[in-house]
């Protein structure tokens, strides 16, 4: 049985016209989901991004959520839902600009699967691709990384598979609900990734494979994951704008380069002259990764040990340039990150990666609706 503030940010994730953006702006005013779903109509009016006719929908959608349908499914499906404040809530989905407010889950996201690695590419893969997406995906979940990606056919497929013969872990983010098998030819796959990884969705029980919900889900990809590696992509390609969130996300993007008379390559070979890395095998990608890598390993080791005495940052930990500004503009009010960013002298994708890397250090945390606070 579900907790009632579970059953409310689930509620809230139900009304249409409340998406992740809106959302966030509705928290940072009322502080919780039940106090957004009791609002008024005037005080909902008056929240930026809404104005009085989307709060007039909210107001009357908001009363015809299928809650009841909802939490059956739920139940017949053996789904979990995450609201954005718990502490199971992947914390590099919560680092992006608009992180769904609830994740359906089917299956479990371990802390371990902060190291992540994305794979995509076309659905119209060649065996080149294939075999390359077999190659990356196999050589990552042996150095202990979990493989993230989007359960289509071809390129996401073949890295799904692939990690879970090698033993590995794997992610499918889904762009559709947890009770609908889309492509329905890898019914059997998405039953082992449930077992030895997970499936996640934003989109409610119920919700079809609509082609508008894709280029939706794709910042969960790359949200959920340290880079992003692109094997054959047209220029008209999903994968591609998974590029663009990784980029506006502050992830690393990576690419294998394809022939040049395929249109497949067309989006690869462009990607690499555009300055992501070419990629061969999983080392080139792990050298990219290994500074937040060993961050990572190094604060869970930390963890593992008895908590010492606090000390000065200076003594405790060594700041580069970027972090010790970005921290310096961080008082010990709460600071939305617009504020951060126009403070600082660097770009929002690099300042939502410091702010990750400070996030890692436990020197600061994030609440929600993107405001952070030093510890």
């Amino acid at each position: 049985m579900l907790e009632q503030e579970t059953i409310d940010w689930l509620k809230l994730s139900l009304v249409p016209e409340i998406g992740p953006m809106r959302g966030l702006k509705l928290l940072e005013k009322f502080k919780s989901p039940q106090a957004i779903l009791r609002a008024p109509l005037r005080e909902l009016a008056q929240v930026e991004n809404v104005g009085k006719q989307v709060a007039e929908r909210i107001v009357k959608n908001r009363e015809k959520i299928d809650l009841e349908n909802q939490l059956k499914l739920i139940e017949e499906n053996k789904v979990k839902i995450i609201p954005l404040v718990n502490e199971s809530y992947p914390e590099q989905l919560k680092a992006t600009f608009d992180p769904p407010l609830v994740l359906f889950v089917k299956g479990e996201i371990k802390p371990l699967d902060y190291f992540s690695v994305a794979i995509v590419g076309t659905r119209l893969a060649s065996v080149y691709g294939r075999q390359m997406s077999q190659k990356l995906s196999g050589q990552l979940v042996e150095k202990g990384l979990t493989v993230v990606s989007g359960g289509a056919r071809g390129i996401d497929t073949e890295a799904h598979k692939t990690a879970l013969r090698a033993g590995g872990r794997t992610i499918a983010v889904l762009g559709c609900g947890l009770d609908i098998t889309y492509p329905s030819e890898n019914k059997r796959l998405f039953e082992d990734i449930s077992k030895n990884g997970a499936l996640v969705s934003e989109f409610p029980l119920g919700t079809k494979p609509d082609k508008i919900n894709f280029p939706i889900r794709n910042r969960i990809i790359s949200g959920l994951s340290l880079g992003v590696v692109v094997i054959e992509a047209p220029f008209k390609s999903g994968a591609l704008i998974t590029v663009r969130h990784a980029i506006e996300q502050g992830r690393e993007v990576f690419s294998v380069p394809g022939e040049a008379d395929k249109f497949t390559s067309c989006g690869t070979n462009q990607l690499i002259r555009d300055g992501a890395k070419l990629v061969e095998n999983a080392e080139d990608i792990l050298s990219e990764l290994q500074a937040v890598i060993r961050a990572r390993m190094n604060e869970i080791k930390k963890e593992k040990i008895e908590e010492p005495k606090k000390q000065s940052i200076e003594l405790d930990l060594k700041l580069n340039a970027e972090e010790q500004e970005v921290y310096n503009l961080i008082p010990e009010k709460n600071t939305h990150i617009d504020e951060i960013a126009d403070k600082s002298r660097l770009k929002i994708g690099k300042v939502f990666s410091v702010l990750t890397r400070l996030e890692l250090k436990k020197l600061i945390k994030q609440l929600p609706g993107k405001i952070f606070a030093r510890i």
